[in-house]
């Protein structure tokens, strides 16, 4: 006797509230990109995404929380590219962040802008939580930096933590200047890495110390 598969609805409703969740949430990406966070309208988003506002509300909730699911999923992403470096050679490894980083930015530069201000202007990015997005960013650098240090790289005047901090510090402001226009990708390139070296060459043994300013001479000097 040939055994029919009886569909499981509630395994297809489920399906289909995450394709509807996720066709809401790419059609907000594109308004983002656009216009802008303060000018995404839960009307309008309704219309574009072929739903209605309860249904946003329903899935996602309202423009706070639909933020909040932009920002960690951008952070995830952030966090795959990182997190794709080798840590043992340790400034082409940030080197190689950083790049890619740029090529990620690259992709749609609208939209990254976008989402960042609209993330700080909500506090998304706040440094009190020892669990928040910050604290998790920060996380790599700083063990990079003890791998460098394990490695007799760094000498360890200065802990991994302090330098981790400063090295994402580096990063961070040079994506903020790009996010505000100040530079384009190949500056916040340039921009973070000088800061990056400086900080690694501080601590640096003298062999990774020369390595570093070798490298800081071919990097331009960043005009935002």
């Amino acid at each position: 006797m040939e055994n029919l598969s009886v569909p499981n609805n509630g395994s297809a409703r489920v399906v289909n509230k995450e394709k509807r969740r996720r066709r809401i949430l790419d059609h907000a990406r594109r308004i983002i990109a656009k216009k802008g966070f303060d000018a995404l309208k839960l009307r309008e988003l309704a219309a574009s995404a072929d739903v209605t506002v309860p249904t946003i509300y329903n899935l996602i909730g309202g423009k706070p929380e639909m933020l909040r699911f932009i920002i960690e999923e951008l952070v995830e992403r952030l966090q795959e590219v990182q997190n794709q470096s080798d840590l043992e050679d340790v400034e082409a490894a940030f080197e190689s962040q950083i790049e890619d980083l740029a090529k990620l930015f690259a992709e749609d530069e609208d939209y990254y802008r976008a989402a960042f201000i609209a993330g700080d202007r909500s506090g998304l990015f706040e440094q009190s939580s020892s669990s928040g997005i910050f604290a998790r960013s920060v996380q790599l650098p700083v063990e990079a930096c003890k791998v460098a240090q394990s490695a007799g790289l760094l000498a360890g005047s200065v802990s991994a933590e302090q330098m981790g901090r400063q090295i994402y510090g580096c990063y961070r402001l040079a994506r903020q200047d790009w996010v505000n226009g100040y530079f384009d990708l190949p500056g916040f390139r340039d921009q973070a890495l000088t800061g990056i070296f400086l900080c690694l060459a501080a601590d640096a043994n003298p062999e990774f110390h020369n390595r570093l300013i070798n490298r800081l001479s071919s990097l331009p000097v960043t005009m935002s």
